[in-house]
């Protein structure tokens, strides 16, 4: 053992003696300094927001600046709708950081993404030009009760807590099939008829084709029991859907009074 160990340290210390040989031969250059234009960049602390109905619809955006001797304005532009960008931000002489705050306006319910943007001859060149937020407007989630999930393609049941929308007839399954991947679909307002249920990950994703979707082609209600009858999707190459499972229903009870 001690004489594997005296070589490898033998063998480590003729390696580190030639990589320093070698790097005294080399003349390293620092990278120039830019000195010029106003050397903007933009950024912000967090850039995947979750709003909740009664939340203001406003995030923050932070445009910095390198040069700060003279006063100067920098440009913002966007190419996003439903959103409202400041033409300019302007900065004193001295002043190195602006908060700007830029409102939108999105339904409940739905996920949007804004790219702010400065000019590229305003930028700082370790700095980034461009930030983009991404949006999602949460519905307000009320816990209805605990009701039974049952999974005929899975072979197994279990206790299921169920979540309703306060401002749409939703329902939500957290942690449904696998833990951080919830299930939702939308029903009719006199909860008989399955209206939506987008294909939606199960967080299963053992197939040959990677993570496993669920889209349900219909639902049938007896007493407090959905049954839905099921497809179990992949995506293909070129990111079409396939049916990798079909013919089976998958069944929820929900809570008492529904």
């Amino acid at each position: 053992m001690n004489k594997i160990f005296n070589k490898l340290f033998l063998g480590l210390a003729v390696c580190g003696l030639a990589m320093t040989a070698c790097s005294d031969g080399v003349e390293w250059e620092p990278s120039p300094v830019p000195t010029e234009g106003v050397q903007a960049y933009i950024y912000a602390d967090n850039t995947d927001l979750t709003y909740y109905p009664n939340d203001e619809q406003v995030f923050v955006v932070k445009i910095g600046r390198q040069k700060t001797d003279a006063a100067a304005s920098i440009r913002l532009t966007t190419d996003a709708e439903n959103v409202t960008v400041p033409t300019t931000v302007d900065f004193a002489a001295g002043e190195a950081l602006k908060e700007v705050k830029i409102a939108f306006d999105i339904a409940v319910g739905t996920t949007a993404s804004y790219t702010i943007t400065i000019p590229e001859e305003d930028s700082y060149v370790y700095g980034s030009p461009k930030v983009t937020i991404k949006i999602k407007r949460d519905y307000t989630w009320l816990n209805i009760g605990i009701g039974y999930y049952a999974s005929q393609l899975f072979g197994e049941g279990w206790d299921q807590p169920v979540l309703k929308a306060k401002e749409a007839n939703i329902y939500k399954l957290e942690d449904c099939i696998t833990k951080g991947y919830p299930i939702m679909f939308t029903l009719s307002d006199d909860n008989q008829e399955l209206i939506g249920w987008d294909p939606q990950p199960t967080g299963y994703d053992k197939t040959d084709y990677g993570m496993l979707y669920f889209a349900a082609a219909g639902m049938e209600r007896k007493g407090n029991v959905l049954s839905f009858p099921m497809q179990g999707l992949v995506v293909l190459d070129g990111g079409k859907w396939g049916v990798l499972y079909q013919g089976f229903t998958e069944t929820l009870e929900m809570p008492e009074g529904f």
